[in-house]
């Protein structure tokens, strides 16, 4: 658990790194305050490999950290590889380029476009789920709190375009953000298994 919690602390401050500097290694009209991460790892597009092969390490190390910290818990773990699934592959169909006069691939910028759409609702789904299994009430609210900040967030990025880039980064630093936190300090309630197992050790 140690060493794949570490690895989620060092991919989570790669992100951060890459949201911030990586536009300046990537397209001339690339803009942090309107351009998405997905555009910083879109076809034809100058240092794309980074972003992408970060989106890949996340969906990969959330879920192994995810699957240990939600062990008897099938529905929030379900929940949970839809969401890691759709990241990975938003790594994997890449986002169209900038300059749409460049040749690209249409397919791969349409699935690029459901899987980050999936992302977003299995996040919320997850914040949701976890909130049902949190021990304590501020643990609840604060999943909920998570969960309406990234629908927020998402509905700010179409009604004001111009700074979608920034509500994005914001969406990516809380949403991941309150993931890492949740694996090493959420507690949750007994599951079932668990419970029948501490009832017949009583009866013992």
């Amino acid at each position: 658990m140690k060493w794949s919690y570490l690895i989620f602390c060092i991919a989570y401050v790669m992100m951060i790194l890459a949201a911030f500097l990586l536009p300046f290694f990537s397209d001339p009209e690339y803009l942090i305050s309107e351009n998405t991460l997905s555009e910083l790892g879109a076809q034809n597009t100058r240092s794309n490999w980074i972003m992408n092969f970060i989106f890949i390490l996340l969906g990969f190390i959330i879920f192994i950290n995810g699957f240990k910290v939600l062990d008897g818990f099938r529905l929030q773990t379900a929940v949970l590889l839809v969401f890691c699934i759709s990241l990975l592959l938003t790594g994997i169909f890449l986002n169209a380029p900038i300059n749409r006069e460049l040749t690209f691939d249409l397919y791969q910028n349409e699935m690029h476009s459901f899987f980050s759409t999936l992302t977003g609702i299995s996040f919320c789904a997850y914040c949701l789920t976890i909130s049902f299994i949190a021990r304590w009430r501020n643990q609840k609210l604060l999943a909920i709190f998570v969960g309406a900040i990234a629908l927020t967030l998402s509905y700010l990025m179409f009604i004001h375009s111009d700074y979608r880039g920034l509500y994005q980064r914001g969406i990516f630093i809380i949403a991941f953000g309150w993931i890492l936190y949740s694996f090493k300090f959420y507690e949750y309630v007994f599951t079932k298994k668990e419970y029948f197992e501490l009832l017949n050790k009583n009866q013992k």
